[in-house]
């Protein structure tokens, strides 16, 4: 309180002191001021600790929206045996084992000229070249003013980008050579070239078509790239040889996610039970005890794992997943990749549905947005409460606190003219006392 009135108990000989007043100051404080910021404090503590809730129900969400997605149980994987090809397949491909030699790689055609340029700006020559590929013709003019370099560009331009020309360096005096090649690979985009300058023949590589076989078949393509030999599998080709593709469920990316959810419910299983428990040992209550709303808020998603049966009259423990005593959930792996491997559509039909018909996971997102998202539901009903009440209480406790600076500021003033009257009374007492003694020493 020290201020203006720094005087304060000079009166009062160190009695009505600023010092008196803080300390009465503190004592009020500790209870008008301190209960409110207290609230304020737990109001803080649950704001927090609803959006680290509404942060674990937004990756449940996720999950839960993951494995709702059909898409998901029609992954496939494929494993490659052999370097003589690739394979990327998609959710269309069956189950199946591939056996696929390669005997021969799509190739393009590529020519060299026989004669050699000092540099790209050597003329060429006047004439005409003209290139026949995959029945097209196409005749390039060149005219005495033309470099290497020029007919290079000319070719590839008016080609319609079918055939690719460039200047090769090989080195020596006169180190460039004019190359055509085939954009493409495959016979049909052999080039005929009729030119005044000769080519080398025969040709640096030659087109032709893939060769591979499968089933004993002979199979030609003119790419190596092959969409088309059997449905959902893209392979490329890369070098002759055998090879072997076995194409089968991609169980491990769905147990992969199965597994992910059932640990983030565990762990929010866990935080909302620490939340809304006291604990004996510690002394301690979660920021959230008392509160029904929360403890009870993950009730629908075990009554969704507990009640829901297949048209076979199968549950949740039959594909691997198991609710213990207390709520937690526990996954087999095994038991539910073998599920999955011997009966894909039962899998599929429990945890997504068939028709009309909604399996757990499409249930459990209808749950968890209405627990997480939905403007009446548990998270987003408390925030709005902890949002008000920690206005109400901001506007509190700026009030009480200018009561009571109010009732410090009077108290001061008060102090104040109370020392003053204190200190004209002492000095009074003092002068009597003084007249007393000097007249009583006159005696």
């Amino acid at each position: 309180m020290a201020g203006a009135l720094s005087t304060l108990g000079l009166g009062s000989q160190g009695v009505l002191t600023n010092d008196l007043l803080d300390k009465l100051k503190a004592a009020d404080k500790t209870g008008t001021i301190d209960p409110i910021e207290r609230n304020q404090k737990s109001i803080k503590l649950q704001q927090a600790g609803l959006v680290g809730i509404k942060d674990s129900i937004a990756d449940l969400s996720k999950l839960s929206t993951s494995l709702s997605d059909l898409a998901l149980y029609q992954n496939k994987s494929s494993e490659v045996t052999g370097d003589s090809l690739s394979a990327q397949v998609s959710a269309t491909a069956k189950n199946q084992t591939l056996d696929i030699s390669v005997e021969k790689l799509a190739t393009r055609d590529i020519h060299s000229s026989y004669k050699k340029f000092e540099s790209k700006d050597e003329l060429f020559g006047a004439g005409d070249i003209t290139l026949d590929i995959d029945g097209n013709s196409y005749t390039i003019n060149v005219s005495d003013t033309d470099t290497v370099g020029d007919v290079a560009d000319m070719i590839t331009e008016q080609t319609e980008g079918k055939i690719q020309s460039s200047l090769l360096n090989v080195g020596g005096d006169e180190p460039f050579r004019l190359v055509i090649k085939s954009t493409d690979t495959g016979a049909k985009n052999k080039i005929d070239i009729t030119s005044d300058i000769s080519f080398r023949n025969p040709a640096a590589s030659q087109a032709h078509d893939a060769d591979i076989r499968m089933d004993g078949i002979l199979i030609h393509r003119d790419s190596n790239d092959v969409k088309d030999l059997v449905d959902g599998v893209d392979i490329t080709l890369t070098k002759t040889g055998d090879s072997r593709i076995v194409i089968s469920q991609d169980s491990d990316k769905i147990a992969g996610k199965m597994e992910e959810f059932v640990n983030k419910y565990n762990e929010l299983l866990d935080t909302v039970k620490t939340l809304t428990n006291y604990d004996e040992d510690t002394k301690v209550a979660g920021v959230f005890q008392g509160s029904s709303e929360i403890k009870n808020m993950l009730e629908p998603i075990k009554n969704i794992f507990a009640t829901t049966i297949s048209t076979a009259g199968k549950m949740s423990e039959d594909f691997g997943l198991k609710m213990e005593r207390g709520g937690k959930i526990t996954f087999d792996k095994d038991k539910f990749t073998k599920t999955l491997s011997d009966d894909t559509t039962a899998v599929k039909n429990f945890f997504v549905g068939e028709g009309e018909t909604k399996g757990i996971f499409r249930n459990m997102n209808t749950e968890l947005f209405q627990i997480g998202t939905s403007s009446d539901g548990v998270l987003k009903t408390l925030k709005v409460n902890y949002d008000s009440k920690s206005k109400n209480l901001i506007e509190s406790l700026e009030k009480a606190q200018k009561r009571l600076d109010a009732k410090y500021d009077i108290m001061q003033k008060k102090f104040a003219s109370y020392d003053a009257v204190i200190g004209r009374l002492s000095n009074a007492s003092s002068t009597l006392t003084s007249l007393i003694d000097a007249q009583n020493g006159n005696k």
